[in-house]
């Protein structure tokens, strides 16, 4: 028993001279660098903008690609079918991706120059078995990612055939002056071309 007394004081001691320690040690950070207290709350504020920025870059993401969402106006009626709206169709190229299966099928809609809604796959018969047979715009122009070459926007929807975008023309979807609908039926028709498509 006598030794188990012993023990506790010896723990308590220990105590006592590790805490007395570690106070002789903030003292002489202090003394020898008055602003180390500051540098401890200026990082320890540091730590907790960097949280917050991050809390809030994380939900303007999720706002942003619900924003994004909404202008485009992309959208699936009960049918299936997908529904563009042309008032959110400018010359910058709305792209989008409709699900068949499990396989993404490309598309897009831009205004050309005469102001008409030119709408397209985005892909061509030509690059289509490569993950790289998308088109990106660059200008008035869109450029197949595969093999580079590009085309004038007003040249979309207006031929057929090697590298073109493959056009969605009038017959392949209804129009009128308010949005466009091409049809489910459409794009599972089309689906074939997108297999490999950006599966990089």
């Amino acid at each position: 028993m006598s030794n188990k007394k012993k023990n506790t004081g010896n723990k308590n001691s220990l105590l006592l001279v590790t805490a007395a320690v570690v106070a002789v040690l903030a003292v002489v950070v202090v003394v020898v660098n008055p602003g180390a207290k500051k540098v401890k709350d200026t990082t320890k504020q540091a730590v907790t903008e960097a949280v917050n920025d991050n809390d809030k870059e994380t939900e303007s993401t999720v706002l942003d690609t619900s924003e994004s969402a909404e202008v485009t106006g992309f959208s699936v009626n009960e049918d299936g079918d997908v529904v563009i709206q042309i008032a959110d169709i400018t010359d910058q190229a709305s792209f989008y991706e409709y699900d068949v299966d499990g396989t993404a099928v490309g598309l897009f809609a831009v205004k050309a120059s005469d102001g008409t809604i030119r709408t397209a796959l985005n892909t061509c018969q030509v690059c289509n078995g490569s993950p790289y047979a998308y088109f990106e715009q660059s200008e008035d122009k869109v450029q197949c990612q595969n093999c580079g070459n590009m085309f004038n926007l007003d040249m979309i929807e207006q031929e057929r055939g090697g590298c073109n975008p493959v056009p969605i023309s009038d017959g392949e979807k209804t129009a009128d002056d308010k949005e466009i609908i091409i049809p489910a039926s459409y794009l599972n028709e089309n689906a074939q071309y997108f297999t490999n498509w950006k599966k990089f």
